[in-house]
Parts: C-alpha cells; structure tokens; sequence
C-alpha cells in the first residue's frame, strides 16, 4: 500500500471517542489514592477538625511522611522542624490542607502499566514537577495568590495528555511515530484536561489553568496576574534549552510574561539563592 493509500487519522474521531470512553468508564484512568480521598472528604466537610484530618492521614505512612515533608519544605519551613502529621496539618493550615494533599497524591495519577507509553508518563511527570516549582516561586512574588495552589496548578497543567496516552495505546499509528503523538497530545491535552478536572470537580481556578495554559495569544481577563499567567511562564522557563515549540517564545513580546514581569523572570532565569528552593520543591514532590 502507497502512502497515499494509507488511512489518514482523525483526530476529530480520536477525541470524541477519548470523550465518550470517560464518560462512560470504558477507559482506565488513574485516580488520586482511596486515603487521600477520605481526607479531602474530611477537609471538605464544614464540621471537621485538624485532628479529623490528621487521624485519616496518619493511617497512611506513605502520606503521612509526604505531608510532614511537605510542611518541612521551603513552602512552609519554620525555626523548628515539625515531625507529626497534626504539626504538619497545623502548620500548613486547615484551608491550604486540600491543596497539599492533591499535590502530594499526584504521583500517582501519572502512571501506567503499560510499557510502550510509560516512558512518555513518567517525562510528563517530571516536566509537571519542574513547572509546579518554578510556579512556586514565582506565585511568592505575588501577595493574592496562593503558593501551594500555584504548585498544584503546575502539577495538573499536563493533566490532559494522560487520557490522550492511555488512548494512544490502542492506536499504532500514534505509538510507531513521536511526532504523531506529540501532534495529538498538543492539540487535545486542553480540553481534555479541563473535560477531565471539570468532573473531577477541581477549583475552576485549576480548570482554567488546564484549559489554556498553551494559549500563547491568550488576552487574560483584568489586570492581576493569574495561575494561568503563572504556569505559561513556568513553562517557558521549563522548556528553556531544549527543542520545542516554547523555546521559540519571545518573552518581550508574550503578554503572560509581561504581566508577571520581564525583570522578575530574569532573575529567576539568572540561577539565584531561589535555585535552593526550587530544587529541595522538585525533590519533595518526587
């Protein structure tokens, strides 16, 4: 068969099934693990306490000592090192508690058993960590947005590229060619991803972020910088000297980047004390 003659690929088809199938459980995603959505359970119910969460999370060693490193992290590191997941509740505070726990249970929503697109899974992870750090550290720039949302946003930006890879699975055509996938990932990694934290129930604020953090033209709404604006510019930075599309970015010319501040994102690009924190950030979420 001549090339001509082979069968062209739909995306259109690809994702309207990719949909249907999450919509329908036909598909196998990953989910956030049975304890850490007791404890959101617990977060989210008015008549809890930091005890009730502590108690749920304590019965879990593995969370336990993510969530006592957690509070221990630049995030939040005090004069005195905290060692108890109730010191750790109590030193993060109640409200930021959820987000911390979504993000210490990201881990496991990017894996796979399968083979043939398990190296893809864990490069998604790792870029969604380096992301969620250098967010970090830019959203401590800014007093009305929150550090540990800024974190899980950068871990969740990608999100929709997992249920595109498990898809792929079942698709040669996209598993023989890179740049096959890469051409799918890129085209329905967003509105997956929305479709996805959208019935999950995330704050819209992340489903914003998953939704349009690749909208390079992006005309952002008011005049305060956004999570949004926050993760395209983590990601420039994260793509920095590699091959891809974000290297071509002109910053000077990018209206996220000049809404967070081209001398702010100089610094950042110039290796300063901030590296530390950065770096002890991916660890932590590794």
């Amino acid at each position: 068969m001549s090339s001509s003659d082979s069968p062209r690929f739909d995306m259109k088809a690809f994702a309207n099934t990719l949909v249907e199938d999450i919509e329908n459980n036909r598909i196998k995603l990953p989910t956030l693990p049975a304890i850490s959505l007791e404890a959101l359970l617990v977060v989210n119910d008015a008549g809890s306490s930091m005890a009730d969460v502590a108690r749920i999370v304590s019965k879990d060693t593995s969370m336990a000592a993510r969530l006592v490193r957690y509070a221990n992290s630049p995030l939040y590191r005090g004069v005195n090192t905290v060692s108890s997941v109730k010191a750790a509740i109590t030193r993060i505070g109640f409200d930021a508690v959820k987000n911390a726990i979504l993000s210490l249970a990201m881990r496991d929503v990017f894996t796979t058993a399968f083979k043939p697109i398990q190296a893809r899974m864990e490069a998604l992870w790792k870029h969604s960590v380096d992301v969620a750090a250098k967010a970090t550290v830019l959203a401590s720039h800014f007093p009305h947005l929150n550090k540990d949302e800024a974190m899980l946003a950068g871990l969740i930006h990608d999100v929709g590229a997992i249920p595109v890879l498990i898809k792929a699975a079942e698709y040669p055509v996209l598993l023989e060619k890179e740049e096959n996938l890469d051409k799918v990932i890129d085209k329905l990694h967003m509105p997956i991803g929305k479709f996805l934290l959208s019935r999950w129930n995330f704050d819209p604020g992340l489903v914003d972020v998953a939704a349009n953090h690749d909208k390079l033209d992006r005309v952002p709404k008011g005049n305060m910088v956004d999570y949004v604006d926050i993760i395209q510019v983590a990601n420039i930075l994260s793509h920095k000297g590699n091959e891809s599309r974000w290297t071509e970015v002109d910053i000077n010319d990018n209206l996220a980047c000049i809404r967070v501040g081209l001398d702010l994102i100089s610094h950042l690009e110039n290796r300063t004390e901030e590296d530390d924190s950065e770096s002890e950030l991916s660890s932590m979420l590794n």
